[in-house]
């Protein structure tokens, strides 16, 4: 399977000593939009089993249609934990990102809380890396309509995602020394006030050696 990019990966991050967070679709709301994998499928709780072996994180990615559903997001939620407990995976932190970046405020950062989730990293732009939340730095989450901070979630900016930069649907910047200089400039703004970078790439985004070259590039960048 070309896509199968999961240990390439965890190499990788290792020989930097990071983490990865892989998110996983828990349920199809959407024909179109979500992959037809289920979580129970022994092949992708294999996966979990290995990725959690190997010391990285496991985290939610809800469907596509879940954003405005604080019911499906926490359905998607415990179905994720109860998995992952069936396997012998035990996580501190439980997180994600939504499918598309999709989002209405305030319900799918209350559905968030709801769902007893640690954090979120949505919030970022789908056109082009930047700062959507105003910084780089984890913050807790805050309910403006009742001016409340809630319970457990806080808030990781997502500050650039791959898709962003290299598909022509956006930037269109490919793998260029233009994208390259994307990638680097919000590294370097993220380092300037010790925040931390959140980059966003999909491991079907790394199956030829352009995509994987490019990949490199922005690990070492972020790390050097």
């Amino acid at each position: 399977d070309p896509l199968n990019t999961f240990d390439w990966i965890m190499d990788l991050s290792e020989t930097k000593n990071l983490v990865s967070a892989f998110y996983f679709i828990c349920g199809q709301t959407n024909h179109v939009y979500d992959p037809d994998y289920k979580i129970n499928n022994p092949k992708i709780t294999n996966l979990i089993k290995h990725i959690h072996k190997r010391g990285h994180e496991i985290g939610l990615h809800p469907s596509y249609d879940t954003y405005q559903s604080p019911r499906l997001i926490k359905q998607e939620a415990e179905l994720l934990k109860k998995t992952c407990y069936e396997q012998g995976v035990t996580q501190k932190t439980w997180g994600g990102r939504m499918h598309y970046l999709r989002w209405e405020s305030t319900t799918t950062l209350q559905a968030w809380d709801e769902a007893g989730m640690n954090y979120d990293s949505t919030l970022g732009y789908a056109d082009q890396p930047g700062f959507r939340c105003g910084t780089c730095i984890e913050y807790p989450a805050f309910n403006p309509i009742d001016q409340t901070e809630m319970k457990t979630l806080r808030i990781r900016p997502l500050i650039t995602m791959e898709c962003s930069i290299i598909e022509p649907i956006y930037l269109g910047l490919g793998f260029s020394k233009e994208a390259i200089e994307k990638f680097s400039s919000s590294i370097e703004n993220c380092k300037k006030v010790n925040g931390q970078y959140t980059l966003l790439w999909h491991n079907s985004n790394l199956h030829n050696i352009n995509q994987k070259e490019l990949y490199k590039t922005i690990i070492d960048v972020a790390t050097g």
